[in-house]
């Protein structure tokens, strides 16, 4: 398995062994992990990914697919779960819905002399809070379920 692959499978496994202290040790002192809204370095990182293991108990992680570079991947996924914990969020709190999700994230990942360098996931936080049952400003329907999952 090459080096971004191996970061790659070891941080999802983390995450959903909700083994998250650890995750520092994957990443460059100078890396960050983004995602919408928010950024962070790798010693904050535990406490953001708990904030979404916490809204999600029961979180879930399956690929879709990825494109390989030579310093890094592009990895496609669909996370499920059932919102029963307090979400924060950049926008503030979302109370537990107790709703049954699944979005679409992809995450880009560039991996420097053996490390992570950057992590971004791509998500759309707005199909997000619409499948939880909020309304979202500017939203006049409910946005298309992801393929394979019921609505």
């Amino acid at each position: 398995m090459r080096g971004a692959d191996r970061l790659i499978q070891q941080q999802y496994e983390m995450l959903l062994r909700r083994d998250v202290a650890r995750l520092p040790e994957l990443y460059a002192t100078d890396a960050h992990y983004a995602m919408p809204g928010v950024t962070v370095r790798p010693p904050e990182l535990p406490a953001l990914l708990r904030t979404w293991t916490g809204a999600f108990p029961d979180l879930r992680v399956e690929p879709l697919g990825a494109v390989r570079t030579a310093g890094g991947a592009a990895v496609e996924q669909l996370l499920t779960g059932t919102h029963t914990g307090v979400l924060h969020t950049p926008f503030g709190t979302v109370a537990p819905t107790g709703r049954d999700v699944a979005w679409e994230v992809v995450d880009v990942v560039r991996v420097r002399r053996g490390r992570i360098a950057a992590w971004r996931s791509y998500f759309d936080w707005g199909q997000l809070m619409t499948l939880l049952g909020l309304h979202v400003a500017g939203t006049s329907r409910r946005p298309s379920e992801p393929v394979g999952v019921p609505a």
